[in-house]
């Protein structure tokens, strides 16, 4: 179970290496739907077919594979893994520490549940903190890879054009998304998996020969994961979805042409912003409010991808540790 147990077996260094093969595992199946999250995002409304029977997203991924082939939708990929194993074992680890802190208080226990929430926010934060320098490198890899090719190329093409503050754009816009949409997160995922869980089974350690920690047959544990992960990952990202659209705006704000690099189709007439509220203000009066929301589609399926991954794989690989622990 995600979050901490009084009986799990498992150490907090275990818990972090699951955290971290889940993270891997999270960003290699992602990563195309990411590639074309981001270009759909940062594209003009003029930038796509005009042919409405055509989604935005599909006409995005058309062009990406037609101009640049199928290896485009892997650019970014190398420092999206250490990205992805940062973001995935930060959010993991820290909510582990954090919910066993509140879980043996002796606070009252109808203020748990809001604090609970809170250590979900508190890892979403320090996830987007630690890996916003490596974002804003990935995202503009994604957009043009010949200019930022590299994790050292592209840091320094980042610094020639902005400086060290480069480096955190779209940080207010991250912590704004991140901090709720880790805490949603987590909480939905929390009670749906566990209602599930309580409807299929009332297997215990006795009956069930389980290792410590490992309270459901692994195969009812896949079953509400997978559930719960699609559940959370569809609320979380779309109670925090515009501000996932202005961080990427933003993250590009000093990213400047080379004439030197063929830049994409879908790489071009890109919307950038420089501060968080005037990107959601023009982005409202040039958009609409539908615009605040434009690649939802794209990145809903990306979230829920993504949590169904995550929460899953890392909730089989403590689930196996506990095993091995115990064999």
């Amino acid at each position: 179970m995600v979050g901490y147990q009084k009986n799990d077996s498992m150490t907090a260094n275990q818990k972090l290496i699951a955290g971290c093969i889940s993270g891997v595992v999270t960003r290699f199946i992602t990563q195309p739907l990411d590639v074309v999250k981001i270009r759909t995002q940062l594209q003009s409304k003029d930038s796509f077919d005009k042919n409405p029977a055509t989604s935005k997203w599909f006409s995005t991924t058309r062009k990406i594979f037609a101009e640049e082939g199928v290896t485009a939708f892997w650019h970014g990929h190398n420092l999206g893994q250490i990205h992805s194993i940062i973001a995935v074992s930060t959010q993991f680890y820290v909510y582990e520490l954090s919910t066993k802190f509140v879980t043996n208080s002796t606070l009252d226990e109808r203020l748990k549940p809001p604090l609970l929430f809170g250590c979900g926010a508190f890892a979403g934060c320090c996830s987007a903190t630690l890996v916003i320098p490596l974002e804003v490198v990935r995202v503009r890899q994604m957009i043009v890879k010949e200019q930022y090719r590299g994790f050292l190329n592209g840091a320094l093409n980042v610094y020639k054009t902005g400086g060290i503050l480069a480096f955190y754009e779209g940080l207010s816009a991250s912590l704004l998304q991140m901090g709720p949409a880790v805490g949603i997160s987590f909480s939905v995922f929390r009670v749906v998996q566990q209602g599930i869980l309580h409807y299929l089974s009332d297997c215990t350690e006795e009956n069930c020969h389980l290792a410590p920690g490992n309270a459901h047959r692994p195969e009812y544990l896949l079953l509400a994961s997978t559930t719960a992960g699609s559940i959370a990952g569809f609320v979380s990202k779309s109670m925090t979805y515009p501000f996932d659209l202005a961080k990427r705006r933003l993250q590009i704000a000093t990213h400047h042409y080379d004439k030197k690099f063929k830049t994409p189709s879908t790489s071009k007439d890109l919307i950038k912003c420089k501060r968080l509220g005037q990107c959601l203000v023009e982005t409202l009066k040039t958009e609409g409010f539908w615009g605040l929301y434009r690649g939802w589609k794209v990145t809903i399926y990306k979230a829920q991808l993504t949590s169904i991954v995550a929460y899953t794989t890392y909730e089989l690989i403590c689930y196996a540790i506990r095993e091995l622990d115990a064999s």
